[in-house]
């Protein structure tokens, strides 16, 4: 299965829905389907949300499917930056 599921980030990508958000891309993962996760929103981000992002990057990326980021916002840039996280997210 190759479709494409798009994954709204919302407004905080942090431990609070770490959780949630890990069962979605888990679930795309499982069904090998790539996923668009929208950051448009996005205005505060924490460790715990960055270190999901960069697993399921990983996990996709050795399954054969895409994950990429839309409109990543400057929390986003700034957060994964801090974490020395920039280019492996593709965020460069």
């Amino acid at each position: 299965m190759s479709d494409t599921v798009h994954v709204d980030a919302g407004e905080k990508l942090h431990i609070s829905v770490v959780e949630v958000l890990h069962e979605q891309l888990e679930g795309a993962l499982s069904n090998h389907q790539n996923v668009e996760l929208d950051l448009s929103k996005v205005g505060q981000v924490d460790t715990a949300s960055m270190q999901l992002l960069y697993a399921y990057k990983t996990a996709a990326e050795k399954a054969g499917v895409s994950f990429d980021f839309s409109k990543p916002t400057d929390a986003v840039i700034v957060g994964a930056k801090l974490l020395g996280l920039t280019k492996s997210l593709g965020l460069t």
